[in-house]
């Protein structure tokens, strides 16, 4: 299988601390796989709680085409997978002084029980000199081999992936993003083993692109989706996922060996809501203990554990992954009287839904409440946003929800971008060269969990002083003095704060005319995309409404001139600024709407032909002019 994400951090340093930005700046330059050959094949073992195992053997070799450098090797396994052995050969020579470290997966020193990862440093010592490493890997249940990719993180000269399927095994492979590819499949029968032999050849791979906000692997790179249906053993009949009813009667057999201690979960409940009589309240209130109270440690992409963790484990160690968390949140919650379920959910990373019966479908759990004929979803992993809002990252996801041996299919609502609002509104005047007023602001949805996460990002005696940066954007001639805010502890109302401003210099006099820049936050400038070397589509992190209003009054003896209004509006966002005068006073408004997060490839051209329009805007200026 494809080495999973290296550019996680990871516990030992000789894998480097980033191999992303190293891959960026060296691997198209310097390093190549030269050739790479992957062999799967579906064994019966002597093991009758895994009855099929899956063996695969790895060859790579790796060459450096300029200079001489060192790279990390990684191989991710866990509790149901083992590495038996790893070869290192240099010119077909064994190196057996190079030993791979085996050691669990840790981020922030938190261990994961099931995680582990087998790690090496690989010295490619002069052009022209292979590096190889062979490994030999078992999965011990084939419902863990979800998918093969066949791109990796340097570019790739030939790959080939062979996968032995038994008569007696019944799996589906789906062909995934091989358009544009060059990799073509040869299928023949081994008469010895009675069985199929699948052996694709990919040749010249481009490296793993290194985009930021980037659809995740599943929509881009070209992979096979491993379905493993059933299998006919010597020990019986094996059923495996033929269907989504079976994916979930995996996931609820997990789900019944939790072992939830009901006592101690109801009191600290009790505890939580102690002089609550609301039931809404309740349950938010429920929600935001989790949210403050339980560190949230893991990554996005689930590893092999997919049994939450015991609630009461949870409360005692103040921490835990998704399954975890929404465990936790479930347990309150029913011990409360309330109809709490626990979800399974793949976030907008994966391409897939749950029409595909496989692990890969989801990698997120959180938890649904029925309440009054509507059903909540709480996302506890979501630290500073509010009940009944969502993240962009599960919008219009397809969810699979228990319902005892039965389950549920729905859907996360696809909030509009009205949920992320963002208003400042500001009242100035001139005073010499500067502009002094008031200035509110409001910010809810993402918006809101954006800026609370900037401000309790930093340690509790200096949330004042990161208050104040984000506000004055690092610009110490924004002076901002009498701070009020709403509550910042308390994410499910809106965030408000308020201030005087002493905006110092903004005001440039020649002669008699007074020349005043109105918007001093000038979001998306520059924001254009280098097409020449972007090779993905873009992701916002989510769907934006920025609503700026700045009412300035015209000093006596001037008149005002306006400059031109901007108005832009595309299917996925909008872009408009307009000047009036009404009386003595001139209103500057400003909306910049995402309405998409996803921004294609092919709307690329027209976005920066719109952001440069945006950029020239930002620069005029209001004159006053003398009467």
């Amino acid at each position: 299988m494809a080495k999973i994400c290296l550019y996680l951090c990871i516990c030992y340093s000789i894998l480097l601390s980033n191999l992303t930005s190293y891959a960026q700046t060296n691997s198209e330059k310097n390093v190549v796989i030269q050739s790479q050959e992957e062999r799967y094949e579906f064994v019966v073992s002597n093991n009758a709680e895994n009855p099929v195992n899956v063996k695969q053997s790895l060859k790579v070799a790796y060459a450096c085409e300029q200079y001489r450098t060192t790279i990390p090797f990684a191989e991710f396994y866990d509790d149901k997978s083992k590495i038996e052995e790893v070869r290192v050969y240099v010119d077909n020579d064994r190196r057996k002084d190079v030993k791979p470290v085996f050691a669990n997966y840790s981020i922030d020193d938190i261990f994961y029980s099931d995680a582990k990862i087998c790690g090496l440093q690989l010295d490619l010592i002069k052009k022209g000199v292979e590096t190889r490493v062979e490994l030999e890997k078992t999965f011990f249940d084939p419902r863990y081999l979800t998918s093969i990719y066949f791109s990796e993180y340097y570019p790739v000269t030939s790959k080939v992936i062979t996968i032995v399927v038994p008569r007696w095994m019944q799996i589906e492979m789906k062909e995934m993003n091989f358009s544009g590819h060059h990799i073509s499949l040869n299928k023949t029968y081994d008469n010895k083993k009675d069985a199929d032999v699948y052996t694709y050849t990919a040749t010249n791979l481009p490296a793993n692109e290194k985009d930021a906000q980037a659809p995740g692997p599943s929509y881009v790179y070209p992979h096979l989706l491993m379905l493993a249906k059933s299998a006919t053993t010597p020990g019986g009949a094996q059923r495996y996922f033929n269907k989504t009813e079976d994916l979930y009667a995996w996931y609820h057999s997990l789900v019944q060996q939790i072992g939830d201690d009901e006592g101690i979960i109801k009191q600290k409940a009790l505890d939580i809501t102690k002089g609550i009589s609301s039931d809404t309240a309740k349950i938010i209130a429920i929600y935001q203990w989790v949210q403050d109270n339980v560190r949230y440690i893991a990554f996005e992409d689930g590893i092999a554990g997919f049994k939450p963790e015991a609630a009461q484990s949870v409360l005692q160690h103040k921490y835990g992954d998704c399954k975890g968390m929404a465990n936790l949140t479930r347990g309150l919650l029913k011990a409360l009287g309330f109809d709490a379920r626990l979800c399974w959910i793949g976030t907008d990373h994966i391409a897939y839904d749950y029409s595909t019966p496989s692990m890969a479908v989801d990698n997120h759990m959180i938890c649904a409440v029925n309440y009054k004929g509507k059903r909540y979803f709480i996302d506890a992993t979501e630290t500073y946003i509010g009940f009944n809002q969502y993240a962009q990252r599960i919008q219009n996801r397809q969810v699979l929800i228990e319902n005892d041996k039965s389950f549920i299919l729905d859907r996360i609502p696809d909030c509009k971008y009205t949920q992320n609002t963002e208003v400042e509104k500001r009242t100035l005047r001139v005073d010499g060269n500067a502009l002094v007023g008031t200035v509110q602001h409001l910010w809810d949805g993402e918006s809101k969990e954006y800026i609370l996460s900037q401000v309790n990002g930093t340690r509790k005696e200096k949330i004042d002083n990161a208050l104040l940066r984000f506000l004055n954007d690092d610009n110490n001639k924004y002076g901002i003095t009498n701070i009020k805010s709403s509550d910042v502890n308390n994410w499910n109302q809106q965030l408000s704060i308020n201030y005087d401003l002493r905006y110092q210099d903004a005001v440039a006099g020649f002669g008699d005319d007074m020349f005043i820049e109105m918007d001093f936050r000038k979001e998306l400038n520059d924001f254009t995309i280098d097409t020449t070397k972007r090779k993905s589509d873009y992701l916002f992190s989510f769907k934006h409404h920025v609503r700026h209003e700045t009412d300035l009054d015209i000093p006596a003896g001037y008149k005002a001139e306006l400059p031109a209004n901007l108005s832009i509006d595309r299917d996925g966002y909008a872009f408009h600024l307009t000047y009036t005068q009404t009386g003595s006073k001139v209103i500057y408004q400003k909306e910049i709407i995402i309405r998409n997060h996803w921004l294609a490839k092919s709307a690329f051209k027209q976005w920066n032909e719109d952001v440069q329009l945006l950029n020239k805007a930002y620069l005029e200026q209001v004159t006053l002019n003398k009467k």
